[in-house]
């Protein structure tokens, strides 16, 4: 006889996690997440698309400069640590930092003319043991 598993924890492995997006931690904490968030819209997650399409647009709505840009590319696009992103940049990994900062103001600033104050978004932890398969 066959079997079927059925996970029958999996929605109590959710959680709501918000974020104050007219502050540069709260941006930062959306950058960070954004990937899962954005993982999200396959599963029907129609709001996911909104944020990420809001993201997008206030990155590019910011003024941020190439710089900043960048360094958000590395560390929040391709998830590389702040000294391997100040490496390929050439720089100092407090520049980098430093870069993030001033994009993670410019974008709060953005959301904050747009009056968004804070989002919530249902996540599912991360499960580390899923790459192991």
């Amino acid at each position: 006889m066959g079997g079927t598993n059925v996970d029958l924890t999996q929605d109590t492995r959710k959680y709501q996690q918000k974020y104050a997006l007219n502050s540069a931690e709260g941006v930062k904490a959306l950058l960070r997440d954004r990937h899962r968030i954005a993982a999200r819209r396959f599963k029907g997650d129609t709001a996911a698309s909104d944020i990420i399409i809001d993201l997008h647009s206030a990155i590019e709505s910011s003024g941020m400069t190439d710089r900043q840009a960048e360094a958000i590319a590395l560390v929040y696009g391709l998830d590389v640590t702040q000294a391997e992103a100040a490496r390929v940049m050439g720089i100092a990994q407090k520049n980098v930092s430093e870069h993030l900062d001033g994009a993670a103001e410019a974008i709060s600033a953005v959301y904050t003319r747009w009056n968004y104050e804070e989002i919530t978004v249902e996540i599912e932890p991360v499960d580390e043991g899923a790459d192991a398969e």
